[in-house]
């Protein structure tokens, strides 16, 4: 018996779509992270478990407070943060003088320190990471809220306000 070039075509297609999911049943996740496991969206209608996130975007920022009461800690581990992810940008003083990529950027990064960035509330500086302002991005993903008030614990040491 003699097989045809159209069977032989067809067994042979069946066989490569039978090695391929089509149905994307939980295969493909979205990740936010470099090297993050998938993330699994939750069912229609189930309860929330662990942290949740709150868009702070209506809210004053002027009238936030942090919830951190250990300050010393919170500072030790906002330096730690600002050196990972507001360094670039406005330098190891706030200043933007050591900054390696505010000269190139359009408009350039405030400098922490001038009197309009003094005057903010804590809760406005930790409303500012959050969300982003200007050229500067959301760091909402990279950030747990925890993380976002150290920074901001941080910037005010560096403005000498803490």
């Amino acid at each position: 018996m003699r097989i045809t070039p159209l069977i032989l075509f067809t067994l042979l297609a069946a066989m490569v779509a039978g090695c391929e999911n089509y149905d994307l049943d939980l295969h493909q996740q979205n990740t936010y992270k470099i090297q993050e496991y998938p993330r699994f969206k939750a069912p229609e209608g189930s309860v929330a478990q662990g942290s949740i996130r709150v868009d702070y975007s209506d809210l004053d920022g002027a009238e936030m407070k942090s919830p951190i009461t250990n300050i010393s800690a919170a500072t030790k581990n906002g330096k730690k943060l600002y050196e990972i992810y507001c360094i670039a940008c406005h330098g190891s003083d706030g200043t933007t003088k050591d900054a390696p990529v505010a000269n190139h950027l359009d408009p350039r990064p405030v400098n922490l320190l001038e009197e309009d960035y003094v005057e903010l509330t804590e809760g406005e500086l930790f409303q500012r990471i959050i969300d982003g302002i200007g050229s500067m991005p959301s760091y909402r993903r990279d950030l747990s809220d925890r993380e976002a008030w150290e920074i901001a614990k941080y910037t005010l040491k560096l403005q000498k306000r803490n």
